[in-house]
Parts: structure tokens; sequence; C-alpha cells
């Protein structure tokens, strides 16, 4: 059986042919012929970009079609969303197409638990675009879990009812736990709510930590840290203060901050040199260069002297 084809003609005369089931179009010029997706002409397929809207309205019209037909301006893909009374408002991104207007599937979600739920499906978005009024936690976790798609975050005058008790962080037993693994921000989140901060420790040691992955996990920390004064967190504030000082003193050796580097060496205790040993000698692994390494040397001199 084959695959249905929608038509739609732009306003500057271009054809644009939609396999809606495999999110493709091909398109042509006014004179009918292929543009192409791919500067050797060999490509003719192009994939249309998802837009996924987390906690902001939708119009019944955009809801129930399949695909929306946005404008291309000025090097710019347009995407407007509700900013609340009635009122629209509108975000640019980048595009070097040559079409006026291209399709692009547009999701959207209420609460982050039912965007993890679609992002456990394998579903990857090109742009995520959420309401400003979701918490600092859930927009990171957001971002953390989508990492390759441009996250914009905007403010409206009315949002739409976010249910509480569907946040994504309190959604964990109900996510394939597998499918994001090997993402530590992810797994730090979930360790960190758990309090079993063996294992956050255990992420940075044994997983490939980006700058941002350690960014991120540092905020996780500082709000605990902030935090502290609530009954649970009490006891462990100290050692949220050791974790959040291994994750910062990894960040300062794979950003290079030499100034910082030393300065951790030279107020850290006992058990944090050791700490800091381990960290040196993983990222030496991550920067094998003659320089990097002469500097990681350095490091390693001044731990030793420090343990004297």
């Amino acid at each position: 059986m084959s695959t249905p084809i929608v038509e739609e003609k732009t306003p500057k005369g271009y054809t644009l042919k939609i396999n809606i089931a495999k999110k493709q179009y091909i398109a042509f010029n006014p004179k009918g012929e292929i543009i192409y997706s791919d500067d050797n002409k060999t490509k003719p397929f192009h994939t249309m970009k998802t837009i996924v809207f987390i906690g902001l309205e939708s119009n019944t019209l955009t809801k129930n079609h399949p695909y929306q037909l946005l404008k291309i301006q000025n090097n710019a893909l347009i995407i407007s969303y509700n900013a609340g009374e009635g009122k629209r408002q509108y975000l640019f991104f980048p595009s070097d197409t040559l079409l006026d207007m291209v399709p692009c599937i547009t999701e959207f979600f209420n609460d982050t638990a039912s965007f993890v739920s679609y992002v456990k499906k394998g579903n990857v978005p090109d742009y995520i675009i959420v309401n400003s009024t979701f918490s600092n936690n859930d927009i990171t976790f957001i971002s953390s879990i989508s990492p390759s798609s441009r996250l914009e975050i905007v403010n409206t005058t009315s949002a739409v009812t976010i249910d509480d008790t569907k946040r994504a962080i309190d959604q964990m037993n109900n996510v394939d736990i597998n499918l994001l693994s090997q993402n530590p921000v992810f797994l730090a989140r979930i360790h960190l709510r758990n309090l079993d901060l063996v294992r956050v420790k255990q992420i940075i040691l044994d997983m490939d930590i980006t700058e941002s992955d350690a960014q991120y996990i540092i905020a996780f920390l500082s709000t605990m840290i902030k935090n502290s004064d609530k009954e649970e967190l009490q006891k462990h504030v100290e050692k949220l203060k050791e974790l959040k000082k291994t994750y910062e003193f990894y960040f300062h050796l794979i950003t290079h901050n030499d100034e910082k580097i030393q300065e951790f060496i030279t107020q850290a205790s006992k058990n944090d040199l050791i700490t800091f040993q381990t960290l040196i000698q993983k990222a030496k692994l991550l920067f094998p260069t003659k320089e990097a390494s002469l500097r990681f040397v350095e490091y390693e001199n001044l731990i030793w002297e420090k343990q004297q």
C-alpha cells in the first residue's frame, strides 16, 4: 500500500510534495525543477523540522493537523506561539532554504512527563519551546534529555494548567531508565533525588562528562545545598558540598582554568586531593596533547607537595 502524498503550493509558486508518514518532502521551483537538500544535488528529499511546545496553548486547527506550513523570511524560519489573551508572538531561527514556506511537524505537551514519554519513543525534536512558568530544574531536565534540540524559553501572559503531580522528576518510575542510562545529567538527577550520593560521585568517575553536563549537575547540587535547611537534606549537606567541589574541579580541568585549579588544590583536604588526582588521570585521557600533559603533571606536583 503506497504512502499518501500531500501536495502544497507556496505563495511564491513552489510545489511541495509531502510524505507525512516519513516526515519528508520534495520541493520544486516554479519551473518544475527539483530543489535539492544538499549542495551536491544528490538528495531530493528534505526532512521536516519537528517543533515541540511544552506548557503552551495550541489552537484546534494546529493541534489536529499533522503538519504546519511555516513562513521563511530573510533566511529565518518563523515560529509563532500563543502568548495568552489572544496574542501571538514569534521566534526566528536561521534557515538557508530557497523556499518561502516549509512544512513542519508540531507537537504540544502540557507537562514534562508527557514529553519524557515522547522522547522515550525515539523522537528527537529540532526545536523545543518551553513556557517560562516551568521550574529551572524542569527546564534543565528537558534540555538534558534532548541535548541536540534547540531550546527556547518564552514568556506568556497566561499558561496552560500544569499538573505538578506530572512533573518529569516525579515520574521516573514510569520511564525506561535504559533509554537514558548514558545521560549523566539524567542519572545525576535521579540519584540526587534519591539522595544516593555515592552514585552521583561514581558518574563523574565512570562516564564522559561534557562542560554543559558538569554545569547542569553543579546547578542541581547548588540548589540542594541552598535548600539544605530542609530536614531530609540536613545530614547530607557536607557530602553535597564535597560533590559540588568535585564537579567544579573537573569543570575547571576540562575548561583549562589554571588559576581555579591551583586555588582548589591549595584549599583541598586530604580526601579532596585523592579525588583530584583521580580526575586529573581521567582528564589526561581526554587531552593527550603535549601541552596538556605538561599542565597535568604540574597539577600532580602541586598535589604531591600539598600531601607532604
